[in-house]
């Protein structure tokens, strides 16, 4: 083990978070195993880990269920030029029709990111090289950009490099505003 990387564990255990470290397999299994109790937590994995997440949580039926799409070059390129974090790879989002008829995708999530994270944190997780980013049963209150309505539908989303997954045993709009989601 490079010593290096021990530093690295120190200042993030310092923080008050855990490092595992296991065989893929385990750590897969760990992830699964938090999605299915609907606990939140967040995954920072190697590329190979995230992909068997991926394979295994957003099937072609779930996706389809989810109504996830794939997100349109123009969308991509318009969080590049518009909030100025560099989206690459393939992305897939639903999108959520507020009340008042605007519209929550891939765009608005990831402005609603900049928002409540900050720029820099966000271009960070954009700019992940080696490392990415599975959210367990995450709680976000999703939250129209034009009229500021928070909207009971949920956002799912999976990028190159960050995406969520969420146990779906009650995927009802109450359970979700209720934060059981």
């Amino acid at each position: 083990m490079d010593p290096s990387s021990l530093a690295a564990v120190e200042s993030v255990v310092g923080g008050g978070r855990a490092v595992i470290a296991a065989d893929d397999s385990i750590v897969v299994d760990i992830v699964k195993a938090t999605v299915r109790s609907g606990r939140t937590a967040t995954f920072y994995l190697t590329r190979s880990q995230f992909s068997a997440v991926n394979a295994w949580y957003w099937t072609p039926q779930r996706m389809s269920h989810l109504g996830l799409e794939p997100v349109a070059e123009h969308e991509m390129a318009r969080i590049t030029a518009e909030l100025g974090a560099e989206a690459c790879g393939s992305a897939y989002s639903n999108r959520i029709t507020c009340p008042d008829g605007h519209t929550y995708g891939a765009l608005e999530f990831v402005r609603q990111g900049i928002e409540e994270h900050g720029l820099e944190a966000t271009r960070a997780v954009f700019g992940l090289k080696d490392t990415a980013v599975i959210r367990a049963n995450p709680h976000q209150q999703v939250v129209c950009p034009r009229c500021r309505r928070q909207l009971a539908t949920p956002h799912y989303y999976v990028y190159w490099g960050y995406g969520c997954c969420v146990d779906l045993d009650d995927t009802s709009p109450a359970a979700f505003a209720a934060g059981r989601r």
